[in-house]
């Protein structure tokens, strides 16, 4: 009968230990998403410095043409998460 209660409150207790653990390639091509957002941001204001209508329009469209991963808020506290954006100043 110990031995039965002790199996039991053993399967319980290691029953209530479930730890999330992050999609480390989810966060990984999130980043890589957030950096090239970065990269075409840029690419738009140049052009837009430049007066270049063709270069906006097609950075432009690439931009919106970037996936965005729905990334839970659970995952968002990995240290492996890259927060992305800039603060722009106008």
């Amino acid at each position: 009968m110990k031995y039965i209660i002790s199996i039991l409150i053993s399967l319980v207790l290691t029953g209530c230990n479930h730890t999330k653990v992050a999609d480390k390639e989810l966060l990984l091509q999130d980043r890589e998403n957030k950096e090239l957002e970065l990269v075409y941001l840029q690419e738009i204001r140049e052009a837009q410095q430049n007066n270049d209508a063709d270069a906006f329009e097609f950075y432009f469209k690439e931009y919106f043409d970037v996936p965005r991963l729905d990334i839970p808020e659970w995952m968002k506290e990995d240290p492996e998460y890259y927060e992305g954006g800039e603060s722009i100043k106008y």
